[in-house]
């Protein structure tokens, strides 16, 4: 599935002003979960271009909503399930504005780890030698752990005393993601279910 996007620009020559429109498509993928389709074409490419904060983010382009890679082996308690779309394969929603997502994303690995340090204001890492191995699904990757202020993503709105607790995993050049994202507070009881969760996952049917 592709997003056509459109631009019009001002150009001006000898004849007096005109305007030239430029169009072109690309892939849809996560930047696109906020985009306004019935709103202008201004508003439609400042969003296409400009969501999620930068970086290369995925999320099953190309699926139908709901058509996730793995499932649930057990929903942790207190996490109530929520709508899936073709950005949140797997949707959960926990107290005080927590949640937990699974996703299909683009990029590798390390790329996918740097995006989520960075909306948390950390440096990217150049590898990820020494960090902790998971694996799940048939899927092989690493723990991401990151606390503090979460500069917003996704339309999200920044948060202080906030963390997140996930992994980002790799199968035959797929990449899949389990985001859990709260307080800071909650996070040692949430990331015991999460690692429960994961653990848990079984390849779809």
């Amino acid at each position: 599935m592709a997003i056509l996007l459109t631009l019009v620009f001002p150009l001006v020559s000898c004849g007096g002003r005109k305007e030239a429109t430029a169009k072109g498509t690309r892939p849809l993928t996560m930047r696109d979960e906020h985009l306004q389709p019935t709103s202008s074409d201004d508003v439609r490419f400042a969003s296409a271009m400009g969501a999620g904060g930068g970086g290369m983010m995925g999320g099953g382009a190309g699926m139908p909503a709901g058509a996730s890679p793995v499932v649930a082996g057990v929903v942790p308690e207190g996490w109530t399930e929520a709508p899936s779309s073709m950005f949140r394969l797997l949707n959960y929603t926990f107290d005080d504005g927590g949640e937990a997502y699974v996703s299909v994303s683009q990029g590798g690995v390390l790329e996918n780890v740097n995006r989520w340090l960075g909306q948390f204001g950390a440096s990217p890492m150049t590898d990820l030698e020494g960090w902790e191995k998971v694996e799940a699904a048939g899927y092989h990757g690493v723990w991401v752990k990151a606390d503090g202020s979460f500069g917003g993503a996704m339309g999200a709105a920044a948060k202080s005393d906030w963390a997140l607790r996930g992994v980002v995993m790799e199968k035959n050049g797929e990449i899949l993601t389990v985001k859990l994202m709260g307080p800071a507070a909650a996070m040692p009881e949430q990331e015991t279910k999460l690692r429960a969760f994961v653990s848990a996952l079984q390849p779809a049917p």
